[in-house]
């Protein structure tokens, strides 16, 4: 044997030398039957030279799955139509190919594939694992081609057909095919401009002056009509809406260019612009590419959320499982996560014990322990062992959903800087096309043979790329960098208005502290129930609740079930249990004219029947670990800080001394929070609400802008333009520093491109700039305007950013 220490097909050590596979006349030892079957299974399909094409493999890749049988449901037509296009008997599928190691893989893949009967194509992309799979769906179906992958000691995963082409992604390689055309163009327009450039001075015959002229056409050409495609197509959409954009003088010049020096080449003109034009469109190709991944990053953070989410689910039904389409699933259903799983949907955990991960959607980078009873988030990772969960919420109504449908919606939000920028280069576009003409006017009577040439340097030189894309690029980079700092922006406008802010307004339940409150103390004041019986009837109501103090009554085991639950917004919950309706909440909510007996230092929740109290539950809740420290870097940064609460005063009044807030309300209603908020935004005020909880809704809404923790109540995410990701204050301080330091490049970016725009026009206008000097001066203008904007990319959480 040649290797006896090690598998011959997987690399595991071999423990028991009982197993061999005889591969070109020598025996090699393999450690189980499965690897001496796949082994066998390689040889006699005749491509044992996959041993050789391959490298050496990881210990443990390729080594068979235990059993196939759990690929027989990807069978069925319901998953076919789940996983795969279909097209009459014809179908096509997209499958992710892990335990892949090496190009030889891809090869045993593509030609045992290929050998099967009812697929009709078969290919791997070796780079991303990807498979690409057409077969006759009559005659096999895709589960037996998963199992056949596995067998081969792969870790098939099929993908559903909207998740392998994302409109970003279509659109990033169009750009790169269009850049690609252009850089290739513009080095050989060049290489043969140099030529004609130097004839100009040495001589050159006219023959070899033709033939150069004519191979800087065949090499424009392409760019021309491929490369610049998107400034011919928006120059036309421009002209339809009656709103010339920057497009409108780039593809004159471009066409005007290129018409120009086509008609030269042919019929011997004085000069062609074939490198100017190539350049021209290269630079500008460039610059759209760098502001369109910046962009592009922007939404990457909800792609990479969405991206986790598990295409199957093994769901149980009473005592047989299933394995069904996560999409297919309900509230209510029963479903079993393997270690390693992603959790499918918002849920409750059922049965076991395990560790979550959930660092992707709430920035916690420890796991969290999980037992019976505690929530489970769509998109988390189930770390340790095995688990049993119950679905409450699926799809789109998940906190993962909601985050991805709100980062969405900012997508299609153009901040207030983008809009007026728009608004300025359609007059500057215009201004352009005014001068140009006169130019061309004044030129053609001065110097004929040189107003084209003139003219057209103006209309290059003058183009307001840079104007145009000096604010979209920053904000694009600003709404990257903040995804990355656990900040999802949901309002375009938002990243202006939180860099004008010069108050910053806190709730306290929820926000300045963890949000995580707990029963201290039960006091009964009836003794028609015990404190059990009341903690039972209050965690029934609280749990059709989404509202922070809810999570208190979380803990608590109630056979007893709420019907009729209503949220009165700013004074408590109510329900019927047992036949009798019961009010959480306030004391003059739950009971009228009822004696309180309350805990002043602390969080005091009442139940009542509406004319009698019953019970006072206290509560306590610890401020967040970083709220001081992040009070104290928004008063360094110069903004004021208000605490404004629903609590008592001695419990506001507590936590605004332990935190060093100075100014603070209490037992505030939303509509008391409301005219707080807008007495200060009267006195001038640009004001920042940072609340959690369905009571702060109105107040998020009427700030000029606000922010919302992931973990806020749905309401509140909905009205918040900022959602908060993780357990920390901090992000604040860091939004305001971001948001200052975007408009501050904003402003550089716009003034540099007046400036530039202001000193290139007249000198341009005097005939001192050729049209390839003036695409390089356009180009490297817009460049500088885009790189200037993704500095924002690079700046962290902590940067120091002036406070002015």
């Amino acid at each position: 044997m040649s290797n006896a220490s090690a598998c011959f097909h997987c690399a595991l050590p071999v423990i028991d030398d009982r197993f061999t596979v005889n591969i070109n006349g020598t025996a090699e030892a393999v450690c189980c039957p499965g690897c001496k079957a796949v082994a066998e299974l390689i040889r006699d399909s005749g491509m044992s030279r996959y041993y050789d094409l391959r490298d050496a493999p990881e210990p443990g890749v390729g080594k068979p799955e235990e059993s196939a049988g759990e690929w027989e449901v990807f069978n069925r037509e319901d998953m076919l139509d789940a996983f795969a296009t279909v097209d009459g008997k014809r179908a096509e599928s997209i499958v992710y190919v892990g335990g892949m190691y090496c190009a030889a893989c891809s090869w045993l893949i593509e030609t045992t594939l290929s050998a099967l009967p009812g697929v009709l194509d078969a290919g791997v992309n070796p780079v991303t694992h990807r498979l690409r799979l057409n077969f006759d769906r009559k005659t096999i179906g895709l589960g037996d081609v998963l199992a056949t992958l596995a067998k081969l000691g792969y870790h098939p995963q099929p993908l559903a057909p909207e998740s392998t082409a994302a409109p970003e992604l279509l659109e990033q390689r169009t750009a790169l095919k269009r850049l690609l055309v252009a850089s290739l163009g513009m080095m050989q327009a060049m290489m043969f401009a140099v030529a004609l450039y130097a004839g100009e001075f040495q001589g050159i015959s006219a023959d070899m002056e033709r033939f150069l002229r004519l191979v800087s056409f065949f090499v424009t050409t392409p760019v021309v009509f491929y490369s610049a495609r998107p400034f011919f197509s928006g120059a036309i959409r421009g002209i339809r809406a009656k709103h010339p954009g920057m497009d409108l003088p780039v593809a004159i010049a471009i066409g005007g260019a290129y018409a120009a020096s086509v008609w030269s080449t042919f019929y011997d003109g004085p000069a062609v612009w074939f490198d100017s034009v190539a350049m021209f469109v290269f630079f500008l190709t460039v610059g759209r590419f760098l502001e369109m991944r910046a962009r592009h990053r922007s939404i990457d953070r909800s792609v990479a959320l969405s991206s986790i989410l598990p295409n199957t689910v093994i769901r149980i039904d009473g005592d047989s499982e299933s394995t069904v389409p996560a999409n297919q699933l309900v509230a209510g259903d029963r479903v079993r996560i393997r270690a390693g799983e992603p959790i499918p949907a918002d849920g409750r955990l059922v049965d076991g014990t395990s560790s979550v991960d959930e660092a992707l959607l709430s920035g916690e980078s420890q796991p969290l322990p999980k037992s019976p009873g505690d929530r489970l988030l769509a998109g988390s990772i189930n770390l340790d062992r095995e688990i049993q969960m119950q679905v409450n919420v699926t799809g789109v109504d998940t906190t993962l959903g909601t985050i991805s449908r709100l980062s969405e919606r900012a997508r299609y939000t153009r901040p207030g800087f983008v809009r007026v920028a728009d608004r300025v280069a359609s007059y500057i576009v215009v201004a352009i096309l005014v001068v140009a003409t006169f130019v061309a006017i004044g030129w053609s009577i001065v110097a004929p043979e040189r107003a084209f040439e003139i003219t057209l340097s103006v209309l290059v030189v003058t183009c307001p790329c840079a104007l145009a894309l000096a604010t979209p690029a920053a904000f694009a980079a600003a709404g990257s960098r903040l995804s990355l700092l656990r900040l999802l922006v949901t309002n375009g406008d938002a990243v202006e208005a939180i860099s004008r802010a010069t108050h910053v307004v806190f709730d306290k339940t929820g926000t300045l502290t963890r949000g995580r409150p707990h029963i201290v103390e039960t006091r009964p004041l009836n003794d028609d129930y015990s404190a059990e019986q009341l903690l039972a009837i209050a965690a029934a109501i609280e749990s059709a609740s989404t509202h922070p103090l809810a999570r208190a009554f979380e803990s608590i085991t109630t056979d007893d079930v709420a019907e009729d639950v209503e949220t009165t917004v700013g004074q408590g919950v109510s329900g019927t249990v047992g036949g009798r309706r019961w009010h959480l909440g306030r004391a003059g909510f739950v009971a009228n004219n009822a004696a309180v007996d309350a805990d002043d230092e602390r969080l005091n929740v009442f139940l009542g029947d509406g004319e009698s109290l019953y019970a006072v539950f206290i509560l306590d809740d610890e401020p967040r670990h970083d709220a001081r420290e992040t009070i104290t870097a928004l008063s360094r940064l110069g903004l004021g800080v208000t605490l404004l609460s629903g609590d008592r005063e001695a419990s506001v009044k507590r936590i605004a001394q332990e935190l060093g807030v100075h100014s603070y309300a209490w037992e505030c209603s939303p509509q008391e929070k409301l005219e707080r908020l807008a007495a200060l935004q009267d006195d001038g005020e640009v004001v920042v609400m940072v609340g959690d909880g369905i009571n702060d809704a109105p107040v998020l809404s009427g700030a000029d802008a606000s922010i919302a923790p992931a973990h806020s109540a749905l309401l509140a995410q909905t009205s918040a333009d900022v959602i908060m990701l993780g357990e920390q204050l901090m992000p604040v301080v860091t939004a305001v520093r971001v948001a200052r330091k975007t408009l501050t490049i904003v402003r550089q970016n716009l003034g540099w491109a007046i400036l530039y725009n202001i000193t290139a026009l007249p000198l341009a206008v005097a005939g001192l700039v050729p049209p390839w000097l003036a695409a390089i001066g356009m180009s490297f203008s817009s460049l500088i305007v885009v790189l200037n904007a993704l500095r924002l990319s690079r700046m962290g959480s902590t940067e120091k950013v002036a406070a002015a």
